[in-house]
């Protein structure tokens, strides 16, 4: 089932490291083109500059999943290691979703794994739901930060 390695963590960082890798080669031959022409350095960086925002993006977000997955491994079996697994696993999903057309367009994710990505997260979110509550308790999510306690409780 194509679908059971959405949730492998090794597809998830591979592909975020991917998108970083690939933004940073592109970043870096505009770079060196702007600069090999004779233009002003700090110009050639301004014309490229929704590269590097689009870049630093990238790396922050390779960053935190990293960092998430590694954290997620480092518990001891049980309840918490469960369902932070679900948080990572819809965390990672729902960032490579809302980047899906780089990645489709870059020849990353196919339309059908994308509609099966879509399909996890929104099964994920259901798995997520009945551990709301505690969830907000344990982070002490302060009550006036909650914009709908109803849907909690």
């Amino acid at each position: 089932d194509r679908e059971a390695g959405l949730l492998d963590s090794e597809y998830q960082l591979a592909m975020l490291r991917y998108r970083e890798e690939h933004m940073l080669g592109g970043l870096a031959r505009r770079l060196k083109a702007g600069v090999d022409k004779g233009c002003d350095p700090g110009e050639v960086f301004s014309s490229v500059q929704d590269h590097v925002i689009a870049l630093a993006h990238a790396h922050v977000e390779r960053l935190v999943l990293e960092s998430f997955v590694d954290a997620v491994e480092a518990l001891p079996e049980g309840g918490s290691k469960v369902a932070l697994k679900l948080l990572c696993d819809l965390h990672a999903l729902s960032t490579i979703e809302a980047d899906r057309a780089w990645f489709m367009e870059h020849g990353r994710l196919t339309v059908q794994r994308s509609k099966a990505m879509k399909r996890e997260v929104n099964g994920l979110c259901r798995k997520v739901r009945p551990l709301a509550v505690d969830l907000v308790d344990a982070w002490r999510v302060p009550p006036q930060l909650l914009r709908a306690p109803d849907l909690l409780g």
